[in-house]
């Protein structure tokens, strides 16, 4: 994103507000994967905003991020002025969505071509990642709730950043809590899979939370 009044509101260059300590990366334990694409997608009828942000699965430090507003196109101009002062007016962010989003299949190539710069998609293999995973909160994100964001920071007694359920700001704060699951000794593994021939997703644990 290179729009200056988006640029203005939002600091991609995260390194500040995920740091990691040296003690806390010699605690990581050996991953199957290279890089964690920490993803949290904001909306209810439609999706609004589209951030990831990108960690090393090694060193937990973080490598990029990736931010774009998404305009919906089933719902009604006035439907959608209403429901964007409703949900981001109270952020002061508005005004940056109305004059940055942009329809969903263009974000979506737009992502494509991000992960891509970084080799992390295999566009002629099947569309899928290649050495990385999509990390999210529970698998809501993916139609299934699981416990909330907040109630993990607050287990962990990690301190919130940012405004919640601004997207931004949640896959950091998400973010934060992958960085603690592998200073902690956690080794990540891979808890569903989107079948490329039906589109389904196939669960890998069988007391997963619902």
């Amino acid at each position: 994103m290179d729009d200056a009044l988006h640029l203005e509101k939002f600091n991609h260059n995260l390194s500040m507000d995920l740091p990691v300590s040296a003690s806390a990366a010699d605690k990581v334990k050996p991953q199957k994967l290279d890089y964690f694409l920490v993803l949290d997608l904001e909306g209810k009828v439609e999706i609004l905003e589209f951030p990831v942000v990108m960690i090393d699965a090694h060193s937990m430090e973080f490598i990029d991020s990736f931010h774009r507003f998404v305009r919906p196109t089933a719902m009604s101009e006035q439907r959608i002025k209403e429901y964007i002062e409703g949900k981001y007016g109270k952020f002061g962010v508005d005004r940056v969505w109305h004059d940055t989003a942009i329809p969903f299949g263009e974000v979506l190539q737009e992502f494509e071509d991000w992960i891509g710069g970084h080799k992390l998609w295999k566009q002629k293999q099947g569309e899928s990642l290649n050495s990385s995973a999509f990390v999210t909160c529970g698998n809501w994100d993916l139609k299934t709730k699981a416990t909330g964001m907040m109630t993990m920071m607050r287990e962990l007694q990690i301190p919130i950043v940012g405004s919640h359920h601004l997207g931004m700001d949640d896959v950091k704060n998400i973010t934060r809590v992958v960085q603690r699951m592998l200073a902690d000794g956690s080794v990540i593994q891979i808890t569903a899979r989107r079948q490329p021939d039906t589109s389904d997703v196939k669960f890998l644990f069988n007391n997963r939370i619902r």
